[in-house]
């Protein structure tokens, strides 16, 4: 069946990814559907992989969106499901503390990382949209666009290019993270000596 809804979402090319990715984010977890098929259709259509890399963008906004404010609603019942007393405790003092930040991680890195739970735990403890919009499409961005451009440039070889490197896109998500955080906390630091 999963191939089946794969050759589906293939053959309506970039909006494809964008369904798939939509409702990857919002409730149907497919562990890097997204990223085999925007690979798969970067390499068949190099053309309109950057288009595909967009809409997967978009798709993960929205569906994140969806799962965001139905937690919002009644998340604490769901995150109660996937995460312990103690993982909700620390899920809550990292969003008191890091904001949207903590969504950058497992947003960034195609890895099978816990994003929907952060997505949950988000929505859950009253995250502030804007901060949450702006980490998921730079975080988003990075993945999608960074896959688009290796499938174009490696054709048939993305996939095993990908896998070689995995180590080198971990450390520079982990330095993006390190700045990401000195960012936050400089701009926290002035906004406290204002006050």
């Amino acid at each position: 069946m999963l191939k089946e809804f794969a050759r589906w979402a293939m053959a309506l090319g970039p909006w494809g990814i964008f369904l798939v990715s939509l409702g990857d984010s919002a409730l149907i977890p497919m562990p890097q559907g997204v990223d085999a098929l925007l690979i798969a259709q970067s390499v068949a259509a190099p053309s309109s992989a950057y288009l595909a890399a967009a809409l997967a963008v978009l798709g993960s906004l929205l569906g994140s969106l969806i799962l965001y404010w139905l937690s919002r609603r009644g998340g604490q019942i769901m995150l109660e499901r996937k995460a312990s007393k103690s993982g909700i405790v620390r899920m809550r003092r990292q969003v008191e503390e890091y904001g949207a930040l903590v969504l950058f991680f497992p947003t960034a890195i195609p890895l099978p990382l816990p994003m929907k739970l952060f997505v949950i735990a988000a929505g859950v403890f009253q995250m502030r949209l804007l901060p949450f919009c702006a980490v998921l499409v730079v975080a988003r961005s990075i993945r999608y666009f960074g896959e688009a451009y290796v499938a174009v440039r490696y054709g048939e070889q993305a996939t095993a290019f990908l896998k070689q490197n995995a180590l080198l896109g971990l450390g520079i998500a982990a330095i993006l993270v390190a700045l990401l955080f000195v960012v936050h906390r400089w701009s926290a630091g002035r906004v406290n000596r204002a006050e």
